[in-house]
Formats: C-alpha cells, structure tokens, sequence
C-alpha cells in the first residue's frame, strides 16, 4: 500500500462518480484489475461446477482462467472474422440449460454484435456481462458501451498510463461482490505495478520501451504465468488518481484514434469497426499465418495476437497511438502492403 499513501482516498470516489456519470450507472466497485474484478463478479453468483460462461476464443487467457478460478466453466466460442467479436450463430448452438452467462468482450473497443446477444440473453434468461476494457466513452446507435448488459468490467491500464486499477459496473445490486473483495486483503509487490505500468506504457509515445518487455516475456516458456489472478483485490489511491485525469479526455483521446483509424480503413485488411468505437489498437489482418509471421519479425512495432481463434494465425496490430502522424501510417500501410498487395496511402 506504500503507493497507496501518496494520493488522498478522495480520487477513488471521483473515479467512481466519473464514471457512473459517464455510464449513467448507479453503481461502480474499484479493483485491482479488470481481471480481478470478473472474477469476483463469477464467484458472487455461485455458479457450480458444470455452470457455463460463454467467452470468445480471441480473449486473454486471464478471463478463462477467472472463471475457473470461482469455479465455474468457459465455453469458448469463435468470433465474427469481421469484427472480432463474438460470433451470434456460434454463440446459440453452445447455448444449452448450463449456459449461466455470456462474456461480450468488445474486442480494441468495437460494439458491434452486441445487440443480437443482448436480444438472445433477455430471451433466454441469460445474464451478459461486457468487457469494456477497450471501450470506455464508445457507443453503438447511441448506447454506450458498459450499459448494454447486466453487468461490464472495465481496466485501467489498457486506454491510459497506469499501474493498475480496474472496475466493476451495474445497475444491480453488487453489495456481494464488495463483501468478498473486502473479505480477501492481500497487499501487492512493486514488481506487480512495475509490470503494469511497463504494458500500460505501450499505447503511449513510450511503447517502444514497452515492447521490449513484451517481446522479453512472450519468448518465456510460459506466457500464461503473466495472466494469473494478482493476490490483490483493491485500486490504490494512485491508481484512482492516474484513471481519474485521463478518463476526463478519453472523448480526445479516441476522435484522434478514429482519424487514424479512418485513414488506414480500405487501404489494409483491417477489423470492421462501428462509426462510435473507441479504436484502441490498429489490426492488420494478413492473407495467411506465413506473411504475417515474417510481417512481425521484419517489423518491430507489429504484435501477434491472442492465439486459438480462427483469426489468430492471419492478424497483427498495433497500438492506436494519438502521437502517430500521417507519415508514420503511412509506414504502417505500405509494411503491409508488401506482403498484401492492395494498395498505399497517398
């Protein structure tokens, strides 16, 4: 709690009225992290062994991992190769008497899909829970993302510079879930907030510093090490703070990524994005797994992406930086294009 102690406890309660006013919601729970705060949220609902959470394929492994960890079963399911969300024909043929709850992760902060698995949840009984983790201040014909379901989960270290910090929204009551965050009081290392801030660092001007972590850590032997549940459940006062002051221009913040985003739009093979998004990361889908595997290692700024889905072997992205100029997309494009004959931006 030693970072704790530098900021007032006041920011957690300006963080929270931010975005309950942003979200028009009545209620929001502080964690450590999004991850974190999913898992209590599964854990409070005492779901059982063969109770079933759909979750798409192309998903940190930490979620999955989270609703093992509170004892109830994912079902991972294939997205749309179009929007990187969750598929809805896909979604119904794993629908059966277990299914409890359905996990809509706004992939790189697009909606679109959403309201076809919001009708299925409301006409099968089934509750949706969003990750909005790349989507605070997006929308989808005038909704706002976070406000679809019953319940979203949101990070703080994936649309800002943080060391951590995440949140729990909902019109429902969520008294529960305070009570077991605040039954487990475990304090975090430095090297855990070191970690985060260090990922967080690579949407910013400093990602070149963040990439070389990243690339340090996916040639580990296990990779997965790094998506574990933290022994922590509570935002710090720091955390609070650092979330607080860039929320209230995240609506900047993501106009400039929309313009970045328009301009690579029909000059690569790129993810389909609804006219509101928050377009978090720039997606470059390649022809197959050969081109875009040499794409990376020729490129150092080009990501792979979460393996197991069917678009996992074809995409890469990179972060959608508010400090990239035209001339630097126009790099990106023609990168691209040399393994994908299509075209340059002029």
């Amino acid at each position: 709690m030693f970072l704790g102690s530098l900021v007032k406890m006041s920011y957690k309660n300006k963080v929270k009225k931010l975005i309950s006013k942003e979200l028009n919601v009545k209620n929001v729970v502080l964690f450590s992290s999004c991850r974190n705060a999913f898992y209590f949220l599964i854990k409070s609902l005492n779901l059982g062994f063969n109770d079933e959470v759909i979750i798409q394929k192309f998903i940190c492994d930490s979620l999955p991992i989270a609703v093992k960890q509170a004892g109830a079963k994912s079902i991972l399911v294939e997205v749309n190769k179009d929007t990187f969300n969750l598929d809805i024909e896909k979604v119904k043929s794993n629908i059966n008497e277990n299914t409890k709850a359905i996990f809509f992760v706004h992939t790189y902060g697009n909606s679109i899909g959403i309201n076809e698995i919001k009708k299925l949840c409301q006409e099968k009984g089934i509750l949706l829970i969003e990750d909005i983790a790349h989507a605070y201040g997006s929308s989808l014909n005038g909704v706002k993302a976070g406000t679809f379901g019953d319940y979203a989960v949101y990070s703080f270290t994936k649309q800002m510079v943080n060391f951590g910090g995440g949140a729990l929204i909902s019109n429902k009551d969520v008294s529960n879930v305070v009570e077991l965050r605040d039954s487990m009081k475990v304090g975090a290392g430095l090297f855990v907030y070191l970690k985060r801030f260090m990922a967080s660092l690579y949407e910013t001007r400093a990602f070149f510093v963040s990439k070389l972590l990243i690339d340090f850590v996916s040639g580990s032997d296990d990779l997965k090490l790094t998506n574990v549940l933290d022994k922590h459940n509570h935002c710090i006062g720091i955390e609070a703070f650092f979330a607080y002051m860039q929320l209230k221009n995240i609506k900047k913040v993501i106009e400039k990524k929309k313009q970045n985003y328009l301009m690579l739009r029909g000059k690569v093979k790129t993810q389909r994005m609804g006219e509101n998004s928050s377009f978090n990361y720039l997606s470059f889908f390649f022809d197959n797994k050969d081109l875009r595997d040499d794409a990376i290692s020729n490129s150092f700024l080009f990501l792979p992406v979460w393996k197991n889905s069917v678009i996992s072997d074809n995409l890469a992205f990179v972060p959608n930086s508010v400090d990239f100029s035209r001339k630097k997309l126009k790099k990106f494009v023609n990168f691209f294009n040399k393994y994908n004959k299509k075209g340059s931006l002029k």
